[in-house]
């Protein structure tokens, strides 16, 4: 291949619950089968080294039990199969800090070592698993560079757009059916509680549903399946969503995974249809990115319109050009119709 061009797949691996080792081993399988398909990247699903669907459930030393730091055995024997393979992945995993906090965690191990680590800024899945600080982009021999957002990370727009801002090309965007009720409605509330409260006392949040059906967390899938498409043209750049789900044995019938990948134009370059044992697989052209309308415009920003982004919603709605005075009964309105190579006010 040459440096512009890569050969990405995502496979919406269907994990074995709390079975680490033998998740490690279908990984290791997906990497030999990827590589007689010449694919460069695999892109996993979200914690799909532990599986998942039920870590609101779990006591503190069953999760404990479950996460590894990033040197363990699990993240090491899949290193070992991209070498042996030649084919990067991309896996989540429970991730256990050197100061023994707990984070959601997405990682991409390349051939020749380097492994790049990506911690969930909107974690919800347990009381105890924390939510990163730092948006995670990083270049690579393909001549594309990689930005990782793990499953709710997507769902904010301005998550998406500081990864371009930052520079990536190319969006890993990783996703699970988490067995939660009134899932968005639920992610939101703990993620801001989380928020308010600050620093380790993030770790006082209530459990979301333990019980709710993992089809009633389907809809969100759904929803990025929609909304990714608008990331990727706004932003101009490539996108590859892998959507994962688990079960209980090897006899129990999985849902099935949905996987996608999308060119900087937001069109779908491959998109699997429900069935969870394939690799869904595209060839990127780097050349598209600069040439796409999205990135043209993000190039043509003004940065310094937007500073209410970084404020609260109530922040916002009081910034400094606001009215000053507004008579009684009164709506302030601010529009524009765009006319073919003009702007009429």
């Amino acid at each position: 291949m040459s440096a512009s061009m890569l050969r990405v797949a995502t496979i919406p691996l269907v994990s074995l619950r709390g079975e680490v080792s033998q998740n490690v081993e279908r990984v290791a399988q997906w990497l030999a089968l990827a590589a007689r398909d010449q694919i460069d990247l695999a892109v996993f699903p979200e914690a799909c080294l532990v599986g998942g669907a039920d870590l609101t459930s779990l006591h503190r030393r069953e999760l404990e039990a479950l996460a590894e730091r990033l040197d363990g055995p699990a993240l090491s024997a899949v290193a070992d199969a991209v070498e042996s393979t030649g084919v990067a992945a991309g896996v989540g995993l429970i991730e256990r800090a050197q100061d023994g906090r707990l984070f959601n965690s997405y990682v991409i191990c390349m051939p020749g070592g380097p492994r790049h680590c990506h911690r969930k800024l909107y974690a919800f899945e347990h009381r105890r698993i924390e939510c990163g600080e730092r948006f995670t982009v990083f270049d690579t021999a393909w001549g594309v560079r990689i930005g990782i957002l793990i499953g709710a990370d997507n769902y904010l727009i301005e998550n998406v757009r500081m990864t371009a801002l930052m520079g990536a090309t190319l969006l890993v965007a990783p996703h699970r059916r988490y067995g939660v009720s009134r899932a968005s409605e639920e992610q939101l509330r703990l993620v801001s509680r989380k928020r308010r409260a600050g620093g380790n006392s993030g770790r006082r949040v209530a459990n979301a549903s333990a019980n709710a059906d993992v089809g009633e967390y389907s809809d969100a899938a759904s929803c990025l399946r929609r909304w990714l498409p608008a990331r990727a043209g706004d932003n101009g750049m490539f996108v590859a969503f892998s959507d994962g789900a688990d079960v209980r044995n090897e006899n129990e019938q999985a849902p099935a995974g949905t996987a996608m990948i999308l060119d900087p134009c937001g069109r779908i370059l491959a998109e699997s249809t429900g069935e969870s044992r394939t690799i869904v697989s595209a060839d990127l052209n780097s050349a598209l990115i600069d040439s796409s309308i999205g990135r043209q415009w993000l190039m043509r920003r003004r940065a310094s319109l937007y500073g209410p982004l970084a404020r609260t919603s109530s922040e916002a709605a009081t910034v400094a050009d606001a009215p000053r005075v507004a008579r009684a009964g009164s709506v302030a309105l601010s529009f524009a119709v765009v006319g073919r190579g003009r702007l009429i006010r």
